[in-house]
């Protein structure tokens, strides 16, 4: 490993890679150290949605949008939250930050139809949130392996990606020859990807992201070191100028003439700090890495930064299910798509009650959930419903159920109330809840919680239902439920720091020499979620920032 460089990256996922792209272009050595044996980080395994107002992609797709209305969207969002110093460096650089990838890099994004996550609020937009097309990971050669896969959850046999497209031929093609063509192709492309590389080539979402960003890190030099845990950081006169990193059970002392960047992932996997700082956590799951441990922001506390514990929400949450594997190990999926916004479906809490719009996005879900204390909840459907949208880790025809049946996965019912039985709920409840349900759902209303109602819901729900895409009564026996836990895809509870990245003091003063980016970071947001990919937005945001900063371009 070398020993010196001007820059050190403490992490891999987009904000790390953003950053050691950034300054390696600008110039610098960089070296980034990632203490598992994968690079990519909670990125790999996200949708990789990019949030950025005002970008050029969402213009030259034919959304408008202007940084008065992304400021007057974040302002009504963020409400007290709001600090003016951090959302200008966001809204001034995000935009260019897109435009110096798209120029410098391999990294490509695309418009996309999806709306921001406050309907209601003034300067809400669609395509702010940016996709990223699928890239063959084959142009990493050899250093595929060392790309976090995606979770295996979220995939079919073992890593092959698909995404909606996909989905919607998959339910097809038992009855379309185009739709079982396009099947057979995606699986003979799969099974050659994983006779060469141990895996699928074809990425898509937040892999295909961390690719390319491992892909342009690569071509500008950057050197990359996996398996290399940083212990902490060396300070000289009260500048920070180098780490402690560990890997082949040795600790080597590795100086940074021009500074440091913290990007080692939040703290999901860390059980003590998860205790102290995420509402329910003995109750649920989270989908983060082994790697995020919180050792960014461990470190950047003990040279005098700060954590701050002020935020309404410290991390983004996604409703869970799991079940046990062959193996014995957990397997939680989280339920952002597919089943719990589609037609035919209701989520019920312990006493058979519904508690929230069932079609909103995850972040206002789960906050209902920690609002009301409810630790389990179950989302219900009947057979139909299963067998067109799927449920969980349950997935839709043509694939079987009777393993998750048997495994208590998935609880099946000939009737409303012998499944409040098996549920055990009180059945007159939940008869009750789901008859009323039913009777307004065929009118394509919900007068309790306006479900379809708002453009977020009836855009996640199906197009082709009528009249409302988010509603249909639940009528077909057998009926199906899933208990659903309050869960998390990431913290945001991170250091504080300024509009430079640079983290900060308790007193609010810049710390010589160390930057924070992506979730070691405290979120810009704090806890709130305007639109999908807020978070990695604003990781490779301030990533962009600290580069051009500590490369004196700020």
């Amino acid at each position: 490993m070398q020993q010196q460089a001007d820059v050190i990256v403490v992490g891999s996922g987009a904000a790390g890679l953003t950053a050691a792209t950034v300054a390696a272009k600008e110039g610098l050595s960089v070296l980034v150290l990632e203490s598992t044996g994968y690079f990519g980080g909670t990125t790999a395994y996200s949708g990789g949605g990019v949030w950025i107002p005002n970008n050029h992609l969402m213009k030259a797709a034919g959304y408008d949008d202007s940084r008065e209305e992304a400021e007057a969207y974040l302002r009504a969002s963020l409400g007290t939250e709001y600090d003016p110093k951090i959302v200008d460096a966001f809204l001034d650089n995000g935009p260019e930050m897109l435009r110096y990838l798209e120029q410098h890099t391999v990294v490509r994004l695309t418009a996309s139809p999806v709306p921001d996550y406050a309907p209601a609020a003034p300067g809400w937009h669609i395509s702010r949130c940016l996709l990223t097309p699928e890239y063959d990971g084959e142009r990493l050669g050899p250093m595929l392996r060392q790309l976090r896969p995606p979770l295996p959850q979220m995939v079919l046999l073992g890593s092959m990606q698909i995404d909606f497209n996909d989905m919607a031929q998959l339910q097809q093609m038992l009855r379309s020859p185009a739709a079982f063509l396009h099947v057979t192709k995606m699986v003979v492309k799969f099974l050659w990807g994983k006779l060469r590389y141990g895996r699928g080539t074809r990425l898509i979402n937040g892999n295909a992201l961390t690719a390319t960003l491992l892909r342009s890190a690569l071509d500008v030099g950057v050197k990359l070191e996996n398996n290399a845990r940083v212990h902490n950081l060396i300070t000289d006169n009260g500048k920070v100028s180098g780490v402690v990193v560990e890997k082949n059970g040795q600790r080597t002392k590795v100086t940074a003439s021009k500074g440091v960047i913290l990007a080692s992932g939040g703290f999901g996997a860390n059980k003590e700090m998860r205790g102290r700082y995420i509402p329910m956590a003995e109750h649920g799951w989270s989908l983060q890495p082994e790697g995020c441990q919180g050792d960014g922001i461990n470190m950047g506390v003990a040279v005098g930064g700060s954590m701050n514990e002020t935020n309404p929400a410290n991390g983004i949450w996604s409703p869970m299910s799991a079940m046990r594997d062959e193996n014995g190990e957990l397997v939680a999926y989280p339920h952002l798509f597919f089943d719990r916004h589609s037609p035919g479906s209701i989520v019920v809490d312990r006493f058979g009650h519904r508690f929230v719009s069932e079609g909103f996005h995850y972040q206002n879900f789960v906050n209902t959930m920690h609002k009301n204390g409810i630790t389990e909840g179950f989302l219900i459907g009947d057979h139909p419903f299963q067998r067109k949208y799927g449920m969980g880790l349950a997935r839709p025809a043509p694939y079987p159920l009777g393993s998750f049946i048997r495994s208590g996965y998935l609880v099946e019912a000939d009737s409303i109330s012998e499944l409040a039985r098996k549920l055990r709920i009180d059945v007159a409840a939940l008869e009750h809840t789901v008859a009323e349900f039913n009777r307004n759902a065929a009118l394509g209303k919900d007068p309790e919680f306006q479900r379809g109602e708002d453009y977020y819901s009836r855009f996640m729900g199906d197009a082709s239902h009528e009249p409302n895409p988010s509603l249909a009564p639940i009528t077909t026996p057998p009926f199906y439920a899933l208990e659903l836990r309050p869960g998390d895809l990431s913290t945001v509870c991170g250091l504080n720091a300024n509009a430079n990245a640079q983290v900060i003091d308790a007193n609010g003063e810049p710390i010589t020499g160390l930057y924070a980016a992506g979730l070691d970071m405290n979120s810009m947001m704090r806890g709130h979620y305007p639109g999908g990919g807020s978070s990695l937005g604003a990781a490779m945001t301030f990533g962009y920032v600290a580069a051009q900063h500590i490369a004196g371009r700020a």
